[in-house]
């Protein structure tokens, strides 16, 4: 998986711009292969030769078994396409899904198991899903007594070679694994109520409620995972503020991570972060690079950013490393960071995080 802290959440309602790859990120290796070996193990359990699984990931068994390999999303769409063409049932989604837990997201899976609510919960899958190698966006709502995870329609997902039976797995595999994640966090009493697939009825669709704890409805209108509203205040069972503030940090980070690395985005950045506190302007760095102006703004359009988006990423970057590791004032360091004055730092850095930079120090502070 895996410089700066995206905005405070709005109720429930975000959307993450990073949930899917894109086409500059799908071959980039930045993943464990955690996905992988599950995928692999449900698919050796039904008699599927590993190799041929793995054709075209230029990995072996070996490899997958490796913590230490870095995978990229295209060899885990290239080896689930493979799974999915020879395996001989309708649940493999299901069944990769449900062996997935918090612990095989690395940093995520910790920010999830020691979140403040449920709510705050969900809040993170959402905002750090990329992190999570995910292939297709999610989002959640609250909709009168209930909390419900969506998924994403097949018009709504950009991937290579995408056809119906991969779509499926897909779908299916992130149904079971939000069901699987909130149980890791929350307890195995937490299961949800209501389960919708806009799927037809598999031949054994019985497994489905026996696996989730809960009613499955097919043919439905949309893909949905449904819990009571009232739940998202309770606390996950290892809920620690302090914890949840230090990994929320780090998952941003590893998230900036991932986004940096494409293209003419990652040039730019490079660029602003060669002499912190002195920040070329999109002019100078359009020479830099040979190329007009026009010419960056629109390659910069193109991979989902901007000059003045980069910019403040930096600036919040160095912001947040100022305020963990150094006494530097908040006068220092809003020079530093080649702002007018310290109230306007301020105002950007409670924008960029949701608090000022004092409680910001205080809360990065050991009990």
């Amino acid at each position: 998986m895996q410089t700066l802290l995206p905005s405070a959440p709005s109720h429930g309602l975000l959307a993450d711009r990073w949930s899917e790859p894109s086409t500059l990120t799908l071959t980039a290796k930045r993943f464990t292969p955690s996905k992988l070996a599950v995928l692999l193990d449900v698919a050796l359990e039904a008699g599927l030769d590993p190799a041929a699984v793995l054709a075209g990931t230029e990995l072996d068994v070996a490899a997958t078994g490796n913590p230490f390999t870095l995978t990229s999303p295209l060899q885990f769409l290239t080896a689930a396409r493979n799974a999915v063409r020879a395996y001989p049932g309708s649940d493999l989604g299901l069944r990769v899904g449900s062996r997935l837990h918090a612990t095989s997201y690395g940093m995520l899976g910790y920010a999830l198991l020691c979140a403040e609510t449920l709510s705050h919960t969900f809040d993170l899958i959402v905002r750090y899903h990329r992190l999570a190698n995910g292939m297709t966006s999610v989002r959640w709502t609250r909709e009168g007594d209930l909390a419900s995870w969506t998924f994403a329609g097949p018009d709504s997902v950009r991937l290579p070679n995408l056809d119906d039976a991969l779509y499926r797995f897909l779908i299916e595999m992130q149904v079971a694994v939000h069901a699987s994640v909130v149980k890791d966090a929350m307890g195995p009493w937490c299961a949800p109520v209501r389960t919708s697939l806009a799927f037809p009825e598999p031949p054994d669709a019985t497994l489905w409620e026996r696996t989730l704890g809960c009613p499955v409805a097919f043919d439905q209108p949309r893909h949905a995972l449904s819990y009571p509203a009232i739940w998202l205040s309770k606390a996950p069972q290892m809920a620690s503020p302090t914890m949840a503030a230090q990994m929320s940090v780090e998952c941003a980070k590893l998230l900036d991570e991932l986004r940096w690395q494409a293209g003419v985005t990652q040039q730019v950045y490079r660029e602003l972060t060669c002499t912190p506190g002195r920040f070329p302007d999109i002019d100078a760095i359009a020479a830099t690079l040979r190329v007009t102006t026009r010419t960056l703004r629109r390659k910069l359009e193109a991979e989902g950013t901007s000059y003045s988006e980069l910019l403040a990423s930096v600036r919040k970057a160095l912001a947040i490393d100022y305020l963990s590791t150094t006494l530097l004032s908040t006068e220092d360091i809003a020079g530093h960071l080649g702002f007018s004055d310290p109230v306007s730092f301020r105002h950007a850095f409670r924008r960029w995080t949701g608090n000022s930079p004092r409680e910001f120090r205080q809360r990065r502070q050991p009990d």
